[in-house]
This record gives structure tokens, sequence and C-alpha cells, in this order.
């Protein structure tokens, strides 16, 4: 799944606009639910090195709030890191680079959407 397919399916499924939070790091946007304003997803172009994956370019990442139960199983498995630049207790990086599928990624969507009520 690419940003832009991501962002797109954050848009039309959940109502959510990305914004730009952070003045240091460009490029991160934000998703919070339109009804309470928590947030539940995050995305981000970042440096390979800066979520343990090999290579000097760049690849693109989501974060989600989860329940930390589930954090700590996702973390375990490929494609999963611990949270760049958030709680890590609380939030999971996501690499969009094909090693989670559509499918999963939708559901992870709708899970940190449903968890932050």
């Amino acid at each position: 799944m690419t940003l832009n397919d991501l962002h797109d399916c954050l848009r039309k499924q959940y109502g959510a606009e990305g914004t730009k939070e952070y003045r240091e790091g460009p490029g991160i946007l934000v998703f919070a639910r339109p009804d309470n304003g928590k947030w539940f997803a995050a995305t981000k172009n970042i440096r390979c090195s800066s979520v343990d994956v090999a290579g000097d370019g760049r690849i693109d990442i989501l974060n989600v709030r989860l329940d930390p139960r589930v954090v700590a199983s996702l973390r375990k498995r490929e494609g999963f890191r611990p949270a760049w630049h958030m709680n890590r207790n609380k939030w999971v990086t996501v690499l969009l680079d094909g090693s989670v599928t559509d499918d999963e990624i939708r559901d992870l969507v709708d899970k940190a959407f449903k968890y932050m009520r």
C-alpha cells in the first residue's frame, strides 16, 4: 500500500485528514478521530536506518496506536518495528514495503481507530 492510497483510505473510511504536527519532522502526517481529536495513526517517509532496515534509502511507514498487548505481539513479526517517534508501548510502526498485506494494514488502522474512542 502506498502512502497516497493509505491517506485516501484514512480520509474516505474515517473522515480523518492528515495534519502536520511537528515542525522538526517535516512530512509527518498525524490522523485523529474527527469526533474526539484523538490520534490513531501517523505516516512518514523516513531513512531506512531509522527503523533498522538495510540500505541507504528511504521507506514509508505507518504508526498506529493499539492496545499495548497487541503492540508487543506485532513487534515480533516481519514488517513491524518499535514505534518511530512515538511511545513504544502504545504505538507500533508498520513498514509500507509490501511485507504487511494491504488487508492487514486496513485491519490495523480500523483497530486503532476503534481503540481511540
